[in-house]
């Protein structure tokens, strides 16, 4: 094999690696491929950043108690779960002088309706 056929099968090797790279690469991103939504919004993004370091990114429990599925049956009113995260309780710290109101309602709107 010629040293120019040997450089030309790296670089064809290189390019379907590089292809088989970025197509994982969108396969990867959430809801790519299964037909699932992403998550997204102003909720979602309250909650990765103060909620799901205790409560899993999920609401599956970790340090905190597991939300996803049994947050509405705990608080089958939702102002009853604003003044929970407004105010705090137990181990759970208030996030009243963290969050705005709106941040507050977004975050619970999500719990509720996004973490089954």
């Amino acid at each position: 094999m010629t040293f120019k056929r040997v450089v030309n099968v790296i670089e064809i090797v290189t390019l379907v690696v590089a292809l088989a790279f970025v197509v994982a690469l969108f396969a990867n991103e959430p809801g790519g491929g299964d037909g699932a939504t992403a998550k997204s919004g102003p909720g979602y993004d309250v909650f990765l950043a103060n909620c799901a370091r205790c409560h899993g990114q999920d609401g599956q429990g970790g340090v905190g108690p597991k939300l996803a599925g049994v947050v509405t049956a705990d608080f089958p009113d939702a102002q009853q779960e604003i003044a929970l995260v407004r105010n705090g309780r137990a181990g759970m710290p208030s996030f009243k002088n963290d969050l705005s109101a709106a941040e507050i309602q977004d975050v619970v709107a999500y719990t509720r309706s996004q973490l089954k």
